[in-house]
Order: structure tokens, then sequence, then C-alpha cells
């Protein structure tokens, strides 16, 4: 018995300890899965955190947004009130912030005060408001101590949104070349109505009726049309109707290649196929040749119209150098210029320095430096205005502009006695036009530009040569340059004649240009400066604006367009914006069209850039960058 039980307690406890030690194993794995989870909770919960702490920025950027468009000055002063613009600072300001201030935040939800939830702060720098119409604000998010902040760029829209907006596609009744005195003399009141003869507010979009019940197809106005070879490189909007040929069977269509909107009704419904976005969103064909566009796989779309409001009186109060009468300006890559504005045209009235709202002031140059050629640094930031002078109205002749020897403007060289009093003279035709005088605000322009300016007439500014950027045509450079007239840019094209006595033409006309194979095109009109891009030419036949162009009230336009020869390619890079559609080309004569958007302008413009009359404030670039850490608290 004893031996039995004996044996028996050899065995006493095993399966307690298969039992201990499973439930062991058992705890283990239930704490490890415990563990994981709440590693995965605390995962989520952080990833959750993380986005909406972003969403809290944005909420942060919407709600400027928000408070800039009911009033438009806002961001320019600091709003105390404002608990998310609330920042220790070493500045003394009006609100009494300083050092020891502490991050102001506000929350995304109103009336919310748990720390937890979701809340943003904002700083505000409005420096380049006035200048380039945008606002750099940058936004932090805040949730449950989790942070995300993003840097953002708030503007306006405005013309340089595109590389092509047009208000009307028709010719600019102002134009002599388009509309003589006798034909505009011989139009019906309503042709000259449907044409914008007696005014733009007046005329016909080419799918808008008038109280007759017909369109602007049907009085005989001058229209203009895209034709093969003209390609845009850039989104295009016209508040009008599009018209695009090919000249010839077989020839390449006029190219878009990034999206088309039009205010024409038709194109609110684009369909699928190009066949179908050249039917409804163009003009209807006549022919096999009108009608054709290829939109490269981008459909065409209908947009509300966008309105240029003229704002040309303003320049008079921007800051920079104002000069009175014609002026010309030649640019040097250095950052410098040379400005011509003569005695003449000035009469005696010396130019005019406005500074800057921090105080910054240029040199614009003395009477007698400007009669020679003033050597002059460029009004960086700010604007170089050209407007009226109280001179007597006459023409300019050779020299009476400016220019460096040998270079001055062909305007008119006399070979004999004063006009009017015996002899002849060779002008250039185009001066003899009343807003050519002397005493116009004409500016006049060429060069390699090192800096940020706008170029404004109160009449035209006239582009002689090449206008090209210092640090060349890619998204790094650092230049831009703007070009606004109240009148035309119009691209200089003389037309020689000689002229006698009594002021009529004696022989044949002649041209300047720079046609294909020109030895030189350095020597010629325009005038080519090589190209830091391409350390060549560009384009090797034609001239190039690397600028923003907006006319106020007329076109874009080149000078005797209809006339000597092919002249190459007029390329921009930048955007174009015009009341009424400029002629650069007639036939075989003038230039192909290239123009190609300056990426930059999506969150830039130049110094005091005009804008939509109809614009809202919204966000034009953003991206995320690292929370500060004055702002973790």
């Amino acid at each position: 018995m004893r031996t039995r039980l004996g044996a028996r307690h050899d065995d006493t406890g095993a399966g307690l300890v298969l039992v201990v030690g499973s439930m062991m194993v058992l705890t283990m794995l239930a704490l490890t899965a415990l563990a994981s989870v709440t590693a995965s909770e605390r995962l989520a919960r952080h990833s959750q955190d993380y986005q909406a702490a972003a969403a809290a920025a944005q909420a942060g950027v919407e709600e400027f947004i928000s408070r800039v468009n009911r009033e438009d000055s806002y961001g320019s002063t600091i709003d105390c009130l404002n608990p998310a613009w609330r920042a220790p600072t070493t500045t003394a300001n009006s609100c009494g912030w300083n050092a020891a201030t502490t991050v102001g935040w506000a929350p995304v939800v109103p009336g919310e005060t748990d720390p937890a939830a979701a809340w943003f702060h904002y700083s505000v720098d409005a420096s380049r408001k006035t200048a380039e119409g945008s606002i750099l604000l940058t936004v932090t998010g805040r949730v449950n101590g989790v942070y995300r902040t993003v840097e953002t760029a708030v503007g306006k829209g405005g013309s340089t949104d595109y590389v092509y907006y047009t208000d009307f596609e028709s010719a600019d009744p102002a134009n002599i070349q388009a509309y003589t005195a006798a034909e505009k003399a011989s139009m019906s009141a309503a042709q000259r109505n449907a044409c914008g003869i007696n005014g733009h507010s007046n005329a016909l979009y080419w799918w808008k009726k008038n109280a007759a019940n017909q369109t602007r197809s049907s009085y005989g106005c001058e229209e203009i049309t895209f034709i093969d070879g003209d390609r845009l490189d850039g989104q295009v909007h016209t508040n009008d109707t599009i018209f695009a040929s090919i000249r010839t069977s077989g020839a390449p269509k006029p190219s878009f290649l990034e999206p088309v909107t039009t205010s024409d009704e038709r194109c609110r419904t684009p369909g699928t196929t190009n066949s179908q976005w050249e039917d409804r969103c163009l003009r209807p064909s006549t022919n096999s040749l009108n009608g054709l566009a290829n939109f490269n796989s981008k459909p065409p779309s209908y947009k509300d119209p966008l309105y240029l409001d003229d704002t040309s009186a303003e320049f008079v109060n921007h800051p920079g150098c104002h000069y009175y009468g014609s002026t010309r300006v030649i640019f040097r890559s250095n950052g410098r210029m040379t400005v011509w504005n003569k005695r003449v045209n000035n009469n005696n009235t010396a130019p005019v320095s406005i500074a800057a709202p921090d105080g910054t002031q240029r040199g614009c140059g003395t009477l007698d430096q400007l009669d020679a050629g003033a050597d002059l640094e460029i009004p960086d930031d700010m604007v170089l205005y050209v407007g009226a002078s109280s001179a007597p109205m006459r023409e300019c002749y050779k020299g009476e502009i400016g220019g460096p020897t040998g270079r001055a403007l062909p305007l008119g060289t006399y070979t004999g006695a004063a006009a009017g009093s015996g002899g002849t003279y060779q002008r250039d035709v185009n001066m003899e036009e009343p807003t050519k005088a002397c005493s116009r605000g004409n500016l006049y322009a060429e060069g390699i530009v090192n800096g940020h300016v706008t170029l404004a007439a109160a009449e035209s500014v006239i582009v002689t040569g090449d206008l090209v950027l210092a640090d060349g045509r890619t998204e790094g450079s650092s230049d831009l340059l703007g070009l606004v007239a109240t009148n035309s840019v119009e691209v200089f094209h003389p037309r020689m004649v000689t002229v006698n006595a009594t002021r009529n033409y004696v022989g044949a006309p002649w041209y300047w240009g720079n046609p294909s194979g020109e030895s030189d095109p350095s020597t010629d009109w325009p005038t080519r400066y090589t190209d830091p891009t391409t350390s060549s030419y560009f384009p090797s036949s034609g001239v190039q604006i690397a600028g923003s162009i907006q006319t106020l009230q007329h076109s874009f336009l080149v000078q005797k367009h209809s006339v000597g020869g092919a002249l190459g390619t007029l390329y921009v890079y930048g955007s174009i914006a015009q009341r009424w559609r400029g002629i650069v080309g007639q036939g075989t004569n003038g230039y192909t069209k290239s123009y190609n958007y300056d990426k930059r302008l999506r969150y830039a413009s130049p110094p005091y850039f005009p804008r939509w009359a109809n614009a809202e404030w919204s966000l034009r670039y953003t991206g995320e960058t690292t929370t500060p850490d004055e702002v973790r608290t």
C-alpha cells in the first residue's frame, strides 16, 4: 500500500504545472495582444490627430481669406482682436505685443474651449500686398498636441493667370491700320456701336445679340484670327469667341497647349472630341479652312466674363520714377538702365521720384543727365512711369527721343532744311500718328532686365528691341517685368518714307525688320539682345518680350503689321491681356505668334500690376513647412 501510494506521489501536481504554464503563456499572449492594440490605438490616434492638424491649418487659411474678402484692406495692419494673429514680437506694434506675449490660437469650431480640439494660429506678411497683390500667410494647425504648418500665398486673380486674355477678339477700333478715318465716317450708327467705335461699353461680343437680334457678325467689323503656326502654351481666356483658321489646306492648326475658356454660351456643353470643341467653342466655320484649332486633348469650357478695370490713373501715385513726355530706356544686365527724357519732350519738367512705403527712393536723373542719357539704377519693386508733358504738340525726329551713338530711333532724319522750309527728310510714318507726338506719354524700351519693375505709360509702351531677363526664362529667375499701357503696347516696326518740303512722300517706302538670315540682327530694328537662357538670339528670327503685357483700353500690336514681309516669331514669355485683339501680322507680313506662360505668375506678379475688376482673394500657392519652435506651446 505504501509502495503504491509512494509511486503515485511521484506524479502528483504534474497536471497543475501544465495548467499553470499554459495560463502563463496565454497571459503573455494576451498582454502582448493588449500592448499591440494599445500601440495601434496610439498610432491611429496620432494619425488621426496628424490629419486633423493639417485640416485645422487649412481652416485657418480659409478663415483669413474670408476676412480679406469682406474687407479688402484686411491684413495690411495687425488685427489686435484676432487671437489667431497674436504672437510674441520684438517689434513695437499698436497691439502692445512684446517678447513675453503668448502665442494666440483660434478654434476651428467657434466657441470651442477644449485645448485638445482643433485650433489654428497664423502669421501675416503683407509687405507685397500693394506691389504684387499677394499676402504671405503661414498657418499652424493644432490638434491634441500635434502640429502641422503650411506656408501659403493668398492673392487676387488677374490677367497674369493667363498666357492670353482678351475682352474682344475683334480689332481695336482705335487702330488706324484696322479702321481708317474714312471707314469710320462711312459706318452706320449700329455698325459703329457693334464694332466698338463708340466705346467698348457699346460693343458686341461675337456671341451676343443686340436689340435688333443681330450679333457682331452682321456688321462687318475687322475680325482677327489665330492661324497655322500660332502656338499658345498656357491657359487662355476670352470674353468673346475665338476665330481660328489655317491659310492653306493641310496646314497645321493653331495650337492651344493648355485649357481654353470662353464666355460663349455654346461652350457650356463642349462635347468630347476635338471636332466637337471646334464646332461649339470656336466661331462657326464658313469654309473648310475656318473654325480649326488643336486643343491638344484638353477640352475648352465656358467661364463667366472677366473684366479689366482701367486703373491707369493710379500709376501717377505708385512708387518709382515718373517722367514727362516721350522717354526711352535701355536696360543692362548689371541692374542698371540708361534713360533719355529730353527737354524738348518734357518742357523742362524734372522727373519725380516717389518713395516706396518702406521709405526706399530711387534716383531718376537730372534734366542735364536725361538729355545725354542718365545712367541709373533700376527702380526695383517699383514702376517706371511716363505721363504727358506740357510741351507743344509736335512730331519727333531722330535724336529727340535719344539713344546710344548710331542707335537713335529712326523717327526722322533731316537731309535738308527743316520740314516745310525746303529740302527733304526721311521719317517713320508711325510717328505721324497724333498719339506719337513728343509731348505724349510714350515709353520706348529694350534691353536685358535685372530686377522687378513695371513699365507704365499714359499713352503707349513701344518695344524697340528684345526685352529679356538677366536670369533667363526659368522658374528660378529672380527677374520680373511688367508692361502696362493705357493705350497700346506696340512692337516697333518703322515704315520709312522720304518727305519733301510740302510734306508729300517722295519715292517708295522701305522697312526695317529682322528677316531670316540677317547677318547681324543687333544692328536692325527691333534691336536683338542675347537671351541668357540660350546664349543666342531667341527666337533666331523675330523678337522676344519676357514680361507680362496689359493694355487697359486698347491692344498689344505690331506697327505696320501688313507690310514689310515676314518678320519671324513674336515670342512672349509671360502673359498678355488686352481690351481689343491686337494685330501682329497679315498674310505673309508680320510675325507668327508664340505665347508662353511664365509659371511664376501663378503666385507673383510684376510690381503694382492691375488686377481683375471683379476678382476675389484666393489661395494661389501652398506648401507644408516645419512648425516653428515658438509656436509649439
